[in-house]
């Protein structure tokens, strides 16, 4: 064999452009292919409400000509409303004409409330992130860990009790729970307020107002953890069983570890990509559990707003609010997707 030869043995060459081809760029085309794959849901979102609202029987225009509103109006006067609430044409040139503002940045003016539908989502939208916000931290690190210590001693006390509470939690909805909570805390035991979102007189301080909106939140936040703390409690409990029979586990108990630092170093952190892919599904229950549980407190969030513009018939700000919610949690689960996959990869 000559020099040549040899050299091609010695140094083989290389079957795949260095960058082509690598992890990294397999990544970036996942993360795209997601972000996509989301906007064409999204697209859909917006030509379905819009159809579907209008296939609704009755309208904004209707319920205004019910009341005194209406009082004196003409038929050209009737037709001129009709064509300044986009009721005007059939259903395709009004989907057609609500899609044309939409693209140009516009979601709409509400009539009944007589503000721009963008106004009302921005008033309404942190109430509800409030309740979705102060109740993550009860049913991710309240069902974690008491998923853990299930797992660790399957068939010991914690196991015995909190599992049969947990399963009958799992299988109450949220506005059964939501009602639950209400005539408990609210009637039976009136120690939280049971609707609304501020106390009737704010007090003079901001410590006191803060105060005030945390007790009108308290048993909404309740009511959303309760809906989902069961998700992660079974998630917790089944990933530390399987954890338990994994090599650093059997070797840190062996070395000695003590309980606590066994739970959060180990066990936990290991929980971590998990959880995060579990809470990109759980981010669709929560915003329609968080439509009922507003409604039963009356608590002036996306979802008690949503409520109303059903029951006035308000098109405009309906689908402007379920476009933009829809918007939000599609945005937000492909974060927390791209997040979890990549504490995945980092193990």
């Amino acid at each position: 064999m000559d020099n040549a030869s040899s050299s091609l043995l010695d140094h083989p060459v290389p079957t795949e452009i260095t960058g082509v081809g690598s992890p990294a760029v397999g990544r970036f085309a996942s993360l795209i292919g997601g972000f996509v794959l989301r906007l064409l849901i999204f697209c859909f979102v917006i030509v379905l409400c819009a159809m579907l609202s209008r296939i609704m029987p009755g309208d904004t225009l209707q319920v205004m000509l019910s009341t005194d509103l209406a009082r004196g109006l003409g038929t050209g006067e009737v037709q001129q409303l009709q064509e300044t609430m986009g009721l005007g044409g059939g259903i395709v040139s009004q989907v057609w004409a609500y899609l044309s503002r939409l693209l140009a940045g516009d979601l709409g003016y509400s009539i009944p409330h007589a503000a721009p539908v963008l106004q009302l989502l921005l008033t309404a939208l942190p109430w509800t992130g409030l309740l979705i916000l102060g109740a993550m931290p009860v049913f991710l690190i309240g069902g974690a860990l008491a998923g853990i210590e299930a797992g660790q001693l399957p068939g010991g006390s914690v196991d015995r009790w909190v599992t049969p509470v947990v399963t009958m939690l799992a299988s109450l909805p949220p506005f059964t729970g939501a009602v639950l909570l209400l005539l408990v805390f609210g009637i039976l035991w009136p120690v939280l307020p049971t609707g609304g979102a501020e106390p009737l007189f704010l007090a003079m301080d901001q410590l006191g107002q803060a105060v005030g909106v945390l007790r009108h939140a308290i048993l909404p936040m309740l009511a959303l953890a309760l809906h989902e703390l069961a998700r992660f409690y079974f998630l917790a409990r089944a990933e530390t069983l399987n954890l338990a029979q994994r090599d650093f586990i059997v070797n840190a108990r062996a070395r000695g570890i003590s309980p606590w630092r066994l739970r959060w170093a180990y066990i936990g952190r290991s929980l971590i990509p998990a959880c995060l892919s579990r809470l990109s599904d759980t981010l669709t229950g929560l915003v329609s559990a968080v439509f009922f549980v507003e409604i039963v407190f009356s608590y002036p969030g996306t979802g008690y707003l949503i409520y109303s513009a059903i029951l006035d018939r308000d098109y405009v700000l309906l689908q402007g609010a379920v476009v933009f919610m829809a918007g939000v949690v599609l945005l937000m689960n492909w974060l927390v997707d791209g997040l979890s996959g990549h504490l995945a990869r980092r193990g």
